[in-house]
């Protein structure tokens, strides 16, 4: 019997196994196991569900990582609709890109996996009212949940300034500091400034505003540590 945990890829798993199971399992069921096999390993940080890193086109466009595996999902208006040109995705249909080892094991083009009943209620609700349904995902949280307009104040004011490798960060911090006009920023009050964020264990971002004079803005991103999203491209036909 198709299991969702095939997606994990047990031996004998083959390309066309994937059918079995979305013919069993939405994509949102989909979605909500290997999002919270993937916070397991790292909260947030592994589920690039942001609009900003994909194409901010597509009805449903996310990344998944897990230990040496990756899942893109892709459901754009077209594959919701189906493709009424083709022969074989005229029905509601999403993509999915897996890769293992960062090596392709299946491609978007592939397969176009029936969206269920369930599946085309959520979105058409979302589409409808998109200021009322939204989609969650408890214990999947993605990093669309955690930077966005209404944290960013919040998650800079209460980082931790150490005890993550550079290249495992999942927030990237941009500082700028603007002297007022007429004046200069001291390197001294600058130094200060740091060595205090070392000793309280902070970002050097959450204590910029003690900087005399000056006027500060802190964009924050997803830093290296954070799973790059594997957008879908135009299609040729029916892909």
């Amino acid at each position: 019997m198709p299991c969702i945990h095939w997606f994990l890829k047990p031996k004998g798993f083959k390309k066309h196994d994937l059918v079995s199971v979305a013919n069993r399992y939405g994509v949102f069921q989909i979605q909500t196991y290997l999002r919270w096999i993937a916070n397991q390993e790292g909260f947030a940080k592994h589920i690039n569900d942001m609009q900003e890193e994909g194409t901010g086109t597509k009805l449903i466009e996310l990344t998944v990582r897990y230990r040496n595996l990756e899942w893109s999902f892709s459901c754009a208006a077209s594959d919701y609709l189906g493709h009424q040109t083709s022969q074989h995705a005229k029905h509601p249909h999403y993509h999915v890109q897996i890769r293992i080892d960062k090596r392709p094991f299946i491609n978007y083009s592939g397969l176009h996996l029936p969206l269920t009943e369930g599946d085309l209620l959520s979105i058409e609700a979302r589409r409808r009212l998109p200021h009322i349904v939204k989609h969650k995902f408890p214990y999947g949280e993605g990093m669309s949940e955690v930077l966005n307009d209404n944290t960013v104040e919040l998650i800079v004011n209460n980082s931790g300034g150490g005890g993550i490798s550079p290249e495992d960060a999942p927030l990237h911090f941009y500082t700028m500091a603007i002297a007022d006009e007429g004046t200069t920023i001291r390197g001294e009050d600058l130094y200060n400034l740091i060595q205090e964020a070392k000793e309280k264990g902070v970002t050097v971002a959450s204590l910029m505003h003690k900087l005399p004079n000056t006027s500060t803005r802190v964009l924050v991103t997803p830093g290296p540590g954070v799973v790059e999203q594997a957008p879908r491209k135009g299609r040729k036909k029916d892909a």
